[in-house]
This record gives C-alpha cells, sequence and structure tokens, in this order.
C-alpha cells in the first residue's frame, strides 16, 4: 500500500515538473489561449452572477433599511403629533385662564377656580338633570346657592350640592336651575329662569304690559343672596304673550357654550361671613 502511495507521487511529481518545464520554454502558449478562450465566458457568468447577487443583497438591505427608518419616522410623527396635541391643550387652557383672570379682575369679583371632574347625561329628558362636578368643595368655601361662570363671565350653572372636596353645579339649562334674572331693556324687567328640558332657558312672571324683544340681554338681578347682579344669562329668541294670561314668558339662549366646559369660576361673596 505504501508503495503504490509512493508510485503515485512519483507520477504527480513528474507530471507537474513537465508542466513547468514545458511552460518555462514557452510550449504551452498555444493551449493557453485556448484555455482563456474557454474560461473567460464562464469567468464573466460567474462575475454577473455575483454582480446580480449582490445587487439582490443590496436591494434587500435597502428595503431593510428603508422599513427600519420609516417605522422610525412613523413613531416620530407620533410624538410630535402628541406634543402638538399638548401644546395646543395648553395653549387653549392659558387662553381660558388669561380671560377668567381678566374679567375677574375688571370687575373685582372674589372666585374660586375649579376643573370639571365629570357630568351628568346632556339632553336626558326622563331625568332632566345637567349637571357637573367640579373638584372644590366646603374645603375651598364654597356652598350651595353660588353662581358658576365660564371664562367670559357668563353663567353656565348654579352650585346645587356641597362635599369637602367636589361640588354638583346644575347647569342653566337644567329644569332643577332656577335664577333670579333681570332683562336689559328700559322697564329692567324682573323675572325667573329656569331650564327647559335641557334644551333652553325659559324666563317666567313677567308682567304682560312689559314690552320684550328679540335679542334682548338676560342677566342676573341680584335679587338672590349670592348672586351679583349684572352676571350674563343669555338673549331672548322666543317671546310667548297671550292676551288672557296675567303673565308672558320669554325663551332664551345661553351666551356659555355648556357642551365643552372643562375650567370654571365660582363666584364667591365679597365678605366671607356671607357665606355663614
Amino acid at each position: 500500500m505504501k508503495s503504490f502511495s509512493k508510485k503515485r507521487i512519483v507520477k504527480y511529481s513528474a507530471v507537474i515538473g513537465l508542466l513547468v518545464f514545458l511552460y518555462l520554454f514557452g510550449l504551452l502558449k498555444p493551449f493557453e489561449k485556448l484555455i482563456i478562450s474557454f474560461t473567460n465566458p464562464l469567468l464573466k457568468s460567474f462575475h454577473s452572477i455575483s454582480l446580480n447577487l449582490r445587487d439582490v443583497y443590496d436591494r434587500q438591505s435597502d428595503k431593510i433599511d428603508l422599513r427600519q427608518e420609516n417605522i422610525k419616522q412613523e413613531e416620530e410623527l407620533v410624538k410630535l403629533r402628541q406634543e402638538n396635541i399638548k401644546l395646543n391643550s395648553l395653549e387653549e387652557e392659558n387662553k381660558i385662564l388669561r380671560d377668567y383672570l381678566g374679567f375677574l379682575t375688571r370687575n373685582n369679583y372674589k372666585y374660586v377656580m375649579s376643573e370639571v371632574i365629570s357630568r351628568g347625561e346632556i339632553g336626558n329628558i326622563s331625568s332632566q338633570e345637567e349637571f357637573l362636578i367640579i373638584d372644590r368643595g366646603k374645603s375651598d368655601g364654597l356652598r350651595s346657592g353660588l353662581a358658576v361662570i365660564d371664562s367670559k363671565g357668563n353663567i353656565i350653572g348654579k352650585i346645587a350640592e356641597v362635599k369637602e372636596k367636589n361640588s354638583k353645579v346644575f347647569l342653566i339649562n337644567s329644569k332643577e336651575c332656577k335664577l333670579a334674572a333681570s332683562i336689559l331693556n328700559e322697564e329692567r324687567t324682573k323675572g325667573i329662569t329656569q331650564g327647559e328640558l335641557g334644551l333652553s332657558i325659559k324666563m317666567d312672571f313677567i308682567p304682560q304690559s312689559l314690552n320684550l324683544k328679540i335679542g334682548d340681554l338676560v342677566l342676573s338681578s341680584g335679587l338672590e343672596a349670592f348672586i351679583p347682579q349684572g352676571l350674563q344669562i343669555g338673549k331672548i329668541f322666543k317671546i310667548n304673550k297671550e292676551s288672557n294670561e296675567l303673565w308672558q314668558s320669554a325663551f332664551v339662549d345661553p351666551l356659555g357654550d355648556l357642551n365643552n366646559i372643562s375650567i370654571v369660576s365660582v363666584v364667591v361673596p365679597t365678605f366671607q361671613n356671607d357665606l355663614e
């Protein structure tokens, strides 16, 4: 077995030596051209295949990179939208607070600012309870009967129940909310406003002899112990006057936006002992 291996090694060595000898003396040049002409197309094909494979790999890599970049950009876009929402919310809140401070400062009102933490079922005719829950209560000096206003000074409701840390506010379109009111006309007509099925406000007990007009402004009259005079309630949009009745009535559109309320102010009496 060993002798057989030695013979093969000798044969291979002889062949290699012969090829080296032929190459050194230039006897293989004719065969080189033939070999080159035969192998060049193969080499070109292999090169083309490698380029195609490389191109496919690069495209796939680019797709993966692009997909990752798109995911990253989408995440950044979501963050920017969230930040934009926060900024818009803060800007709107700051505007509301500036309006409140401007109105309350001009009118020298004492007030307690509060946030709405929940609300009742708006437009629920069966219960006729349109109300808010605010985050201030007895510990903040509040009591039932106080007026609740928006940033423009419009009455949006009246405190009905007070707990230690929160209060229930009936909106002015609630049947449970009654306000002593006056109409801004020549007679300074007095009456009582009350919510009308959660849709509008009705002002009753107006003498038939008094002249009312569509668009007349309705204000708080100041006849209630804890509500100052001159807070805006709404404007008359309809008058109900029957010749055989002692009284006439007016239907009032509230000036405050009762559907979008987040911050309110409770107007409190100037002197603290008024709360006793």
